[in-house]
C-alpha cells in the first residue's frame, strides 16, 4: 500500500508550484532580487507544507474536504495512475510525441525561444521582450539549456527539452491525481480509478450543441456556441496546458486548506501560470475568506483569524512574489487596449442604441430589442455546459456558498471579454469547473444508494446524472480521436505542429513569424516598463 494524505501530498504540490517561480527568479531577475525572491518562496513552501502551525485557526468548516483523512492506495493502482497520466499527457501532444492542436505553433515557438535564447528573452527586430504565462515551461527548459552548455546544437537541445517537458507534465499530473484522490476521499480501488478517469472525461454536453466537428485536422466540439465556450479538462490539457495544469493543482490544494494562511502563495503560483484562471481562483479565495471570517467572529476567534490573514506565508508572497509576477505580466502589450476586460458586445442579448452589434443591426429594429436567437443560444449553452449538472446535484449542495458562486460566475462569464476572442470565459472558468467536477464526483460516490430505490425520483435523477456525465465524456473522446485522426492522415510530422519556430521574426519562417501573432506574447519597448527597469537582468 501507498498512503495518501493531503498533509503529505501538499509537500510535493507546494514544492512543484514553487519551482517555476524559483527558476524565473534566478534566470530573469537581478541577482539581489533573485536572492530575495527565492528565499521568500522557499519560506512559503516550508511554512505552508512542512512546518507545524500550532496557532492557526482550526475551524469546523474551513475546508471543503477532510484534509487529514489518510487514503490507502495499492501499489499497482498507483502504478496504473502513473500509466494513465502518461497516456493522457502523451495524447495531449506535449513534447511533440503525438499530434498537437492548432494552438501549438505559438506554444512551441515560445518554448523554443525560452530554451535557445538568453533570459530574459529579447527580440531585437521588434524591440520587445517575451512576457507571457511562461511558468510551466521554465523548469524543463533548463534541460535544454544544459544540453546547449554541453555542446549540443539547437535541434538536439530542443529535443532534450521536449523530453523534459513531457516528464515535467507527467510529474505534475500525478501530483494532481493524488490531490484529487485525497480531496474526494476515494478510499477504495474503484473510487480511485473512477475519480481520475472522471477528471479526464468530465465535460459539458457539447455533443448536444454540435454534431459536426470543425474540419479535417481540427475535430473539436466546443465551438458550437460561437463566442461562448467552457473547455473540458482534456481540452485544456490538449490546447492550453501552460495555463491549466498548475491552476488545477492550486485549486485542489485550496479546497483542502484548513485556513487562509497559504491563500496568497497558492494564488501567486496560479497567477504566474495563468492570469485568467487566477481570477476564478481569486473569487473562491474571497468567498472562503469571508465565510471563515464570519465563523471566526461568531466563535470569538477573530484574533486567530487576523493572524492567519497576516501569516508569514501570506505576507512574504504578497511582498516578494506578487511584486515580481505582477510587474512582469503587466508589461505585456495586450494587457491594455484590445486586451482590457470589457462586456462582450457580441454576447449582449438585449440590444439598444449603445450596445448594438453589427450582427444585430436591423433598420426596422426598435431602439431596444431582444436578440432571441442569441438568447436561445445562451440558454442552451448554460444548460448544456453546467446547468444540468447544477440542477441534478443542487438538492444536496444548495446550502454551500461556493456552489452558488460557481453557478453565478458561470452564468455571467460569457458576457465578459478580454482580447479578440472568448478567452475570458474559457480560461477564468477553469477553477469553477474543477469545483463543479468535485461536487459531481462526490455526489455520484456518496449518493449511489439512490440506485437501490427502484421507482423513486431519486433513482431517476441519479440515472439522469450518470447519463449526463457519459454524454459529456464524448467531448474529451473527440479530442483523443482528433489526435489519432491527425496522425493517421499526416503522421507525426504534421507542419501544423511547428510551422512558427520562433517569435523573433528571424527564423526559417520569418515572414510568418512577424505580425499580429507576436503582440499577445511580448512587452513592447521593454526598457520603459517597470519590471525591466527595476527588477530584470539586462536585455541582450
Amino acid at each position: 500500500m501507498v498512503t495518501f494524505s493531503y498533509s503529505n501530498i501538499k509537500k510535493y504540490a507546494f514544492t512543484a508550484l514553487a519551482i517555476p517561480f524559483i527558476v524565473f527568479a534566478i534566470g530573469f531577475l537581478k541577482w539581489y532580487w533573485a536572492v530575495v525572491a527565492v528565499v521568500a518562496t522557499l519560506a512559503c513552501v516550508w511554512l505552508g507544507a512542512f512546518a507545524k502551525n500550532k496557532n492557526s485557526q482550526e475551524s469546523k468548516v474551513v475546508s471543503v474536504g477532510d484534509s487529514e483523512k489518510k487514503i490507502s492506495v495499492k501499489k499497482w493502482i498507483f502504478i496504473l495512475l502513473i500509466v494513465i497520466a502518461a497516456i493522457w499527457v502523451w495524447q495531449s501532444g506535449i513534447g511533440g510525441f503525438w499530434a498537437q492542436s492548432k494552438d501549438y505553433p505559438w506554444r512551441n515557438a515560445i518554448y523554443r525561444d525560452i530554451v535557445l535564447r538568453d533570459w530574459p528573452v529579447y527580440y531585437k527586430l521588434y524591440d520587445s521582450a517575451l512576457v507571457y504565462y511562461i511558468a510551466f515551461w521554465l523548469p524543463p527548459a533548463l534541460i535544454g539549456k544544459l544540453a546547449l552548455l554541453l555542446g549540443a546544437n539547437d535541434v538536439v537541445a530542443f529535443q532534450a527539452a521536449s523530453v523534459a517537458i513531457y516528464i515535467w507534465s507527467l510529474f505534475l499530473i500525478v501530483i494532481l491525481f493524488a490531490l484529487i484522490i485525497t480531496l474526494l476521499k476515494a478510499d477504495t480501488t474503484k473510487k480511485q480509478i473512477f475519480v481520475v478517469l472522471g477528471f479526464i472525461f468530465f465535460s459539458g454536453l457539447d455533443i448536444l450543441g454540435s454534431i459536426e466537428p470543425l474540419g479535417a485536422n481540427l475535430y473539436h466540439l466546443e465551438w458550437w456556441a460561437n463566442d461562448y465556450q467552457y473547455s473540458s479538462f482534456t481540452t485544456c490539457l490538449f490546447w492550453v496546458f501552460n495555463q491549466s495544469v498548475i491552476p488545477w493543482i492550486a485549486v485542489a490544494c485550496f479546497l483542502q486548506e484548513k485556513t487562509i494562511r497559504n491563500y496568497v502563495y497558492l494564488g501567486m503560483m496560479c497567477l504566474f501560470s495563468g492570469p485568467l484562471p487566477f481570477v476564478g481562483f481569486f473569487i473562491f479565495c474571497v468567498v472562503q475568506g469571508i465565510l471563515k471570517a464570519v465563523e471566526a467572529f461568531r466563535d470569538k476567534k477573530a484574533g486567530t483569524f487576523l493572524k492567519d490573514i497576516v501569516s508569514p506565508s501570506n505576507m512574504l508572497a504578497t511582498a516578494f512574489i506578487f511584486i515580481f509576477v505582477g510587474t512582469f505580466l503587466l508589461s505585456n502589450a495586450a494587457i491594455s487596449g484590445p486586451g482590457a476586460l470589457r462586456v462582450s458586445e457580441e454576447s449582449v442579448i438585449i440590444q439598444n442604441e449603445i450596445g448594438t452589434t453589427e450582427s444585430a443591426i436591423d433598420e426596422k429594429a426598435s431602439p431596444s430589442s431582444v436578440d432571441y436567437e442569441l438568447a436561445v443560444q445562451y440558454i442552451s449553452f448554460v444548460m448544456f455546459e453546467f446547468g444540468f449538472f447544477a440542477l441534478l446535484i443542487g438538492r444536496r449542495y444548495y446550502k454551500q456558498p461556493l456552489f452558488y458562486v460557481t453557478v453565478l460566475c458561470l452564468l455571467l462569464f460569457p458576457f465578459l471579454k478580454i482580447g479578440g476572442g472568448p478567452d475570458f470565459p474559457m480560461r477564468t472558468s477553469i477553477p469553477l469547473l474543477f469545483y463543479l467536477y468535485y461536487l459531481v464526483m462526490q455526489f455520484l460516490m456518496e449518493e449511489k444508494h439512490w440506485m437501490q430505490k427502484k421507482g423513486t425520483t431519486n433513482r431517476m435523477l441519479y440515472m439522469i446524472l450518470i447519463v449526463t456525465v457519459v454524454l459529456g465524456s464524448i467531448t474529451p473522446l473527440v479530442e483523443f480521436y482528433r489526435g489519432c485522426r491527425q496522425v493517421a492522415l499526416h503522421g507525426l510530422d504534421n507542419p501544423m505542429e511547428d510551422f512558427l519556430y520562433t517569435l523573433s521574426g528571424e527564423g526559417p519562417m520569418g515572414e510568418i513569424e512577424t505580425g499580429y501573432q507576436v503582440s499577445n506574447f511580448v512587452a513592447v519597448n521593454p526598457n520603459e516598463q517597470p519590471f525591466f527597469i527595476y527588477f530584470a537582468k539586462e536585455l541582450k
